[in-house]
């Protein structure tokens, strides 16, 4: 049975939809034999998903997604393998998870002030879990009726990246992040870098990712569910030329399970693996 990689899935430790064992299972389902539970700016989930994935056939390693913006848009750095006891670590993530409430806080106030009546508490609501962001006020605007579909939310007029009522992350490059992934003892991999939006450019160019070599990033998530087959080739072909780890990454938060639809070469599959040994 062909064996898979995932090195990116959420639990609702932040904005997935499931439990840590739930989503493991279905993860496992996938024929997934390495993985990573990456949830947002969180590792609340990572010690139970250690303790789980054996058990499922996973061969699993310490996951988290830091948001941070670049040139006026965001940029997400996947950290991995680092010590989850890192005291300095669990501190500059416990912040950076208070500064998400705060920014779905003045969401939450600028959608007030365009008209749109909901609450924090609306928004919360909609979490399965302590995380709240951007997913959770799209489903308290659909169950209040603004918006036809999840979808909707995720426009210039609402939420969107710099949407109307959009707030960017808060004082964090992708510098720090990487630094602070390093000093926990991990390694630093961009996240979709072919989703990333400014007011100038759709994707990051070879010219962003050689800056960010230099802060010393150590992979590239070149294979994603919602990459192009002609991006993903692209960011295999960067990280390839500049001595990059190629990973692979669902970015499951709920539904169907998209593994199934990633054409990765088996190559990276093997030379991923050679990291679960």
């Amino acid at each position: 049975m062909l064996q898979r990689v995932d090195l990116h899935f959420h639990s609702n430790h932040s904005d997935g939809v499931f439990p840590v064992r739930d989503v493991l299972e279905i993860v496992a389902g996938g024929n997934v034999v390495f993985a990573s539970l990456t949830d947002h700016d969180s590792i609340n989930g990572v010690k139970e998903a250690l303790e789980i994935a054996p058990r499922l056939g996973i061969k699993l390693i310490p996951g988290v997604e830091i948001s941070t913006m670049y040139e006026d848009g965001e940029v997400h750095i996947l950290g991995y393998d680092f010590d989850p006891d890192d005291k300095n670590f669990n501190e500059f993530l416990r912040v950076r998870f208070e500064e998400r409430v705060e920014k779905v806080r003045q969401t939450v106030k600028k959608l007030n002030d365009l008209g749109y009546n909901i609450t924090f508490d609306d928004v919360m609501e909609q979490s399965p879990g302590p995380f709240v962001g951007r997913p959770n006020v799209a489903r308290a605007l659909l169950q209040k009726g603004y918006i036809k579909a999840f979808k909707d939310a995720f426009t210039p007029e609402l939420i969107g990246d710099k949407g109307r009522a959009y707030v960017p992350p808060r004082g964090l490059d992708p510098r720090e992040a990487i630094h602070r992934i390093h000093l926990a003892g991990g390694w630093a991999v961009l996240a979709h870098p072919g989703l990333y939006k400014n007011n100038i450019k759709a994707g990051l160019e070879e010219v962003d990712i050689m800056k960010m070599i230099e802060w010393g990033l150590d992979g590239i998530e070149a294979y994603h569910s919602q990459h192009t087959t002609a991006q993903s080739k692209f960011y295999h072909e960067i990280g390839r030329i500049h001595g990059l780890r190629i990973t692979v990454g669902t970015d499951y938060h709920e539904g169907t399970y998209p593994i199934e639809i990633m054409n990765v070469p088996r190559e990276v599959i093997l030379e991923l693996l050679k990291i679960a040994r």
